[in-house]
């Protein structure tokens, strides 16, 4: 560990970066200055300027993380086309006004809290996030945890569904988690048996990202869900 200063720390090729150096160089090392607070071999009040070999950590694709790199993605593409010269000059006063930050980063900043208003496209799924086998077929309303899939900031959820039975007039209903009624929930049914059907489906949802679904008894050959996106 290098105190802070020390010129090797802060060069690249016996070349100095600088006085203080930090971030990626070339995606061959990683610069970083820190506090002594107290870590091993450390002096606390005391600076440290560390180098290390570039690397990659092995949680930045990480599951939790997806949906709010999907949201990051939406609100880019937001800020980028669909917001008039206006409003991104409305949003760079407002920032100016005590905040220490451009308008983008403001609008960003609500954008990751659901403050904007806008729909997310979750991208291109390799596969199901649901199948025959994750679902209980008897009539009765039951529970689906799709919070792994979106973030808690969303309010409604788009899920596209890929069914087939043998049987006709056979239904699956979705709603809102803690409904109670049967009047406010999506539906689709199965005219003829032995044909594969598509549709896609609304549900609001909250922060516990659960939702609730009825799916008729009968036998099901296909009964795949994913979901395609969510409105913040």
């Amino acid at each position: 560990m290098a105190k802070f200063g020390y010129l090797q720390n802060r060069s690249v090729d016996g070349i100095p970066l600088g006085f203080e150096v930090r971030k990626q160089f070339g995606h061959r090392y990683i610069f970083r200055v820190q506090r002594g607070n107290g870590f091993v071999g450390s002096e606390v009040g005391r600076k440290y300027q560390h180098k290390m070999a570039y690397y990659v950590p092995l949680s930045i694709n990480n599951v939790e993380s997806q949906p709010y790199r999907q949201q990051w993605i939406a609100a880019v593409y937001k800020w980028k086309n669909d917001l008039t010269a206006e409003e991104k000059r409305a949003y760079n006063l407002l920032a100016g006004k005590g905040l220490h930050m451009s308008g983008y980063n403001l609008f960003m900043r609500r954008a990751m809290k659901g403050e904007i208003d806008m729909f997310v496209d979750r991208g291109d799924p390799a596969t199901w996030d649901f199948t025959i086998t994750d679902f209980t077929t008897d009539g009765t309303w039951r529970t689906l945890d799709i919070s792994a899939i979106i973030p808690a900031i969303a309010k409604a959820v788009l899920m596209e569904l890929d069914i087939e039975t043998v049987n006709r007039e056979k239904h699956i209903r979705l709603r809102k988690y803690g409904n109670s009624n049967a009047i406010n929930h999506q539906d689709i049914e199965t005219f003829n048996g032995g044909i594969h059907q598509s549709g896609s489906m609304i549900v609001a949802v909250d922060n516990n990202r659960i939702i609730e679904y009825n799916i008729d008894s009968a036998t099901w050959t296909e009964l795949d869900v994913t979901i395609r996106g969510w409105w913040t």
